[in-house]
């Protein structure tokens, strides 16, 4: 017994001279658990970490965040949540939903609070609006290799804002059998995505959707998303739309983020 403890002592001592001098990150390729991170029941955030795309044709990033209490050895429930359209520099928009979003901290509430532990992935989605190749890469490619390495169950949830409320509501329509609920913020939806609802001849297939937006945002048409939402609706599908104070930024979508968790813990637990 005197043995264990003092090994556990120097795992332990090991674990806060590793955390010193830095925040509760990492990067790389290879899935970065190991008995340190075990000792370690905090939530856990990954940025940048990379996987070679054959679709894209370059390495592509992406950031993880592991709830509390995350154990290797069991399965969890995935959510994607997408940035939006960012011009300059695209080498780390996968960081966007954390330094600007909050998101970290807002699953962390919501996990400590009662809510479904969940992993959520933030691919950096380029300027793409996650169609065309990096639509096959993120269906084909990131979905399989990210739930494979850190324990998928098979639920699966996609949210974004503004371009990624426009691939939120693309993947959800085109691939709904993939998604358990999908939640566009400000989304940049277009009409002719009505189309991908009167493709699908059973509409039981679908997820569930939300699409939430400000009352003041004159960067997106609200009046197209109201159409579609309202069509859908009329298609018999589970649709709810918010529409609230608010303009196309980034304290807008942290209010919303809150909702989204708690509408796609729902549907993980049914």
């Amino acid at each position: 017994m005197k043995r264990i403890l003092y090994i556990l002592a120097l795992a332990l001592g090991a674990l806060a001279l590793s955390a010193c001098g830095k925040d509760n990150t990492n990067s790389g390729t290879d899935k970065p658990i190991d008995i340190l991170d075990i000792l370690n029941s905090e939530d856990k955030l990954y940025q940048d970490l990379t996987i070679t795309s054959k679709n894209m044709g370059q390495k592509m990033t992406y950031s993880v965040w592991l709830p509390n209490g995350y154990d290797e050895t069991k399965t969890y429930p995935f959510l994607y949540l997408l940035h939006g359209y960012e011009s300059g520099d695209q080498a780390h928009l996968d960081r966007y939903w954390v330094q600007k979003g909050n998101a970290n901290k807002i699953a962390s509430d919501y996990v400590k609070n009662g809510g479904v532990p969940m992993i959520i992935v933030m691919p950096n989605g380029l300027s793409s609006f996650y169609v065309g190749n990096y639509e096959t890469y993120f269906e084909e490619e990131l979905i399989p290799y990210v739930e494979k390495a850190f324990g998928g169950n098979g639920k699966r949830a996609i949210a974004g804002l503004s371009m990624g409320g426009f691939g939120t509501t693309y993947h959800g329509l085109k691939y709904p059998a993939n998604f358990l609920y999908a939640y566009a913020m400000s989304p940049a939806v277009m009409a002719d995505m009505k189309n991908y609802v009167d493709a699908q001849a059973d509409k039981s297939v679908f997820p569930g959707f939300t699409f939430e937006v400000g009352n003041q945002d004159t960067t997106v048409d609200n009046n197209a998303t109201h159409e579609l939402a309202e069509y859908m609706k009329s298609q018999g599908l589970n649709v709810e739309y918010i529409a609230r104070d608010g303009i196309h930024y980034w304290d807008f979508w942290q209010e919303c983020l809150p909702k989204a968790l708690k509408k796609v813990g729902e549907a993980f637990s049914k």
